[in-house]
């Protein structure tokens, strides 16, 4: 592999956003024009697949197997640890997982020059259906034309001191967004940061049994994200899913229910034309759980 590259960015021809070089920072994405929460920024095929964990002779082996366009726009992207092996460099700093927990990894060329923020005001998700692969990065929250796009490389909800462990020895950079420059002032607000992770662990544990503290840890959950995290639509149509099985258990059925439909509303935003595949989820909790005489009226919100 040929490690050297005129930097030359390809015109993304998009009307949503453009890609700039900011100094000292290397290349950025930025909103063209104002965008609502929901819209879909940009999607991508992968340029390449890959296993995680590919040791450099299999990278070499899948990129060796590329056609030589492909293979130009991976030699542009950056590498952050220069000193190993280009191509395990630039898989290293740019792959993103295919999926929640998924042992693949891909990488991408403009969503590879969305920079980090601890605060996203974007975030990506991977879409595998209709014989289709791509990964669609979606406006977390409205974003004013000229903003820089920004998305969470990480783990959002840790301590400032954790995200910046993290951020350090995998890419070899110090955030300095505002939330680390609040959080280094603010030790109070950076463990209720960091809290938000341990909610979503106690509200998913159904193996305990399922108590009012569910529902609490979910309301505090849900006003800290409209609060302190520009009331995420990622964050909370996570939240409210989360909470369906504990209503049903807790035999809450018109808080089931009202979740549930917060949960279908912001799905839709989420997923558009892929949503049926997860609306299964929401509509199986409360087909199963919830009692026929509650659920009056609510097939109109699964169509």
């Amino acid at each position: 592999m040929h490690s050297s590259i005129d930097r030359v960015i390809d015109d993304p021809q998009s009307d949503l956003f453009v890609i700039k070089l900011i100094p000292g920072k290397g290349y950025g994405m930025f909103a063209k024009r104002d965008l609502q929460c929901g819209t879909i920024i940009v999607c991508e095929k992968p340029l390449m697949k890959f296993p995680d964990g590919s040791p450099p002779w299999l990278l070499e082996a899948i990129y060796d197997k590329l056609d030589s366009e492909t293979q130009r726009r991976i030699r542009f992207l950056s590498a952050s640890k220069p000193w190993k092996h280009p191509l395990d460099s630039i898989c290293e700093t740019n792959s993103i997982p295919l999926a929640h927990g998924s042992e693949e990894k891909g990488v991408f060329y403009y969503i590879s020059m969305v920079n980090h923020s601890c605060e996203s005001n974007t975030f990506w998700i991977w879409f595998d259906y209709n014989n289709k692969q791509e990964m669609k990065l979606i406006a977390d929250r409205r974003i004013k034309a000229g903003e820089e796009l920004v998305c969470s490389y990480i783990e959002r909800f840790q301590t400032r001191q954790r995200r910046h462990e993290f951020l350090q020895y995998t890419w070899l950079f110090k955030c300095q967004c505002h939330v680390c420059e609040q959080h280094e002032k603010d030790k109070e607000l950076d463990e209720q940061y960091a809290s938000l992770s341990k909610n979503y662990d106690y509200i998913m544990d159904f193996e305990s049994k399922v108590s009012e503290e569910h529902i609490k840890r979910f309301l505090k959950s849900v006003k800290f994200v409209q609060e302190h995290y520009h009331n995420s639509l990622i964050q909370m149509f996570l939240l409210h899913l989360c909470i369906l099985l504990p209503c049903c258990m807790l035999k809450k059925w018109e808080d089931a229910l009202k979740y549930a439909k917060k949960a279908i509303f912001l799905g839709r935003m989420i997923y558009d034309d892929d949503y049926e595949r997860y609306l299964i989820t929401v509509k199986d909790i409360i087909m199963a759980k919830v009692p026929m005489k509650h659920r009056t009226g609510f097939d109109k919100y699964l169509v």
